[in-house]
């Protein structure tokens, strides 16, 4: 298999010895609708009654709130074995 870094092929390997399986699923919509606000005050208020900001700079929303941060305060620690 040819890789970028054929060095590190396999880096994680010597690290993930008797360590819990992990699998994490994909989050794929059922259904996605593109909306159109008139005014401000009509963005505003969509927001509201989603519970999330609404920016222009932003296009994606999930409702309910998708938690990506769900993994992000989760570390693995190895003692030294040397």
């Amino acid at each position: 298999m040819s890789t970028l870094f054929p060095d590190m092929e396999d880096f994680w390997e010597k690290e993930w010895k008797d360590m819990p399986s992990f699998s994490m699923k994909p989050e794929k919509p059922i259904h996605t609708i593109k909306l159109h606000f008139k005014t401000e005050e009509d963005m505003i208020r969509f927001s509201e009654l989603i519970k999330q900001e609404v920016k222009k700079s932003k296009e994606n929303y999930w409702f309910p709130k998708l938690n990506r941060s769900a993994f992000s305060d989760k570390k693995y620690y190895t003692k030294d074995e040397s």
